[in-house]
């Protein structure tokens, strides 16, 4: 499976790695004071998500000031990914700074970009607001050798790819993930609200992934006439990505994604239907599970035997792991990153 070995071993939260960094880096006498916001857990409703979204992942006070900045930390595990998520996180921040009591933003990339494309990032009307890439965090900390030491090891864990990012034109798009997660939220679990959640489930992947995923088809029904695959997408296969990750380790071609409304965890039933649909000559072998509440435990176990044993691989997502994604997307978060934390949970816990 290519380089799974290497990769399954990462830091559980590299997220919250970047943002304990930052505090410490911020917190140096020299610059001024800083404090982690985020709590660790994320909301788990609607009611939560409206104040939580709009609390920066950090507060700093510069030294010698008397304004106070929103920090935010948008980290990305491939370096193509940034220029279609900057213009949200700059949308975003700009949200953040008309609803609080901080002056100023400042947006923190976890990688390098050229001078003259950072300088076109920000408009002018957005002057409350800076953008720093890893050349900034480097000036930071020259002098400081623990933490020169840190913020290298965590870059070379972050990046999985050494392409250098093309210069990008900012354009505003009107955020969906936050509407849409709404509409998921407010879905009847249960046979009675199976097909409008199967729609939303599909308008979501195709929002998140639509550009990775090419020919997304939904209701395919297999050759014996019993199964049915709640959507198919090919993945790309110029470029470097999560999903060209994924295809490279599993041998597979195509990504299947499948929707449970079941008012209760999955089951291994829900499981074995699940695995009907991959197989390896098919180059299938890939399928993504949303389940509205989660799997039971001995669901997680079939799926980690099918991996083991047929080199399957099976992720279960919940209903508030793709609304985090949705809207977490409108904010410049790369949905990317959660997919990646599940599938090292699972490849972490798995016994021989």
């Amino acid at each position: 499976m290519g380089h799974m070995k290497e990769l399954q071993i990462e830091t559980h939260n590299l997220a919250r790695d970047w943002e304990v960094l930052l505090e410490n880096i911020l917190s140096l006498k020299e610059f001024g004071d800083a404090a982690l916001l985020k709590p660790d857990e994320e909301p788990s409703s609607q009611e939560e998500w409206q104040s939580y979204r709009l609390v920066p992942d950090l507060r700093f006070e510069p030294k010698g000031t008397k304004f106070k900045a929103a920090v935010d930390v948008k980290m990305f595990r491939w370096q193509n990914e940034w220029r279609r998520r900057v213009r949200d996180a700059i949308s975003h921040m700009r949200e953040i700074l008309a609803t609080s009591d901080f002056e100023r933003g400042i947006i923190i990339l976890t990688l390098e970009l050229p001078r003259h494309t950072l300088a076109q990032l920000v408009s002018p009307a957005d002057s409350g607001i800076e953008i720093w890439d890893i050349s900034k965090l480097r000036e930071l900390v020259e002098g400081n050798e623990g933490l020169s030491t840190k913020l290298e090891e965590l870059v070379a864990e972050t990046i999985l790819d050494d392409r250098t990012p093309r210069p990008v034109r900012v354009e505003y798009e009107v955020r969906q993930g936050s509407l849409l997660a709404t509409r998921l939220r407010q879905s009847a679990p249960g046979s009675g609200g199976w097909r409008e959640f199967e729609l939303l489930s599909e308008e979501a992947i195709r929002l998140l992934f639509g550009r990775e995923l090419l020919n997304l088809t939904a209701q395919l029904r297999t050759d014996d006439g019993l199964n049915r695959m709640d959507l198919v997408g090919r993945i790309k296969s110029e470029g470097s990505s999560f999903w060209s990750m994924i295809a490279s380790d599993f041998s597979t071609r195509y990504i299947v994604f499948d929707a449970k409304n079941s008012e209760e965890p999955i089951t291994q039933s829900e499981i074995q239907i699940t695995e009907k649909y991959l197989f390896a000559k098919g180059l299938r072998t890939v399928a993504v599970v949303i389940a509205r509440n989660g799997a039971d435990r001995n669901a997680l176990k079939l799926a980690e035997t099918q991996l083991r044993e047929n080199g399957k691989f099976i992720m279960v997502i919940t209903l508030a792991d793709l609304c985090s994604m949705l809207e977490g997307a409108d904010a410049g978060d790369p949905p990317e990153n959660l997919l990646f934390q599940r599938m090292d949970e699972m490849l972490m816990r798995m016994g021989r």
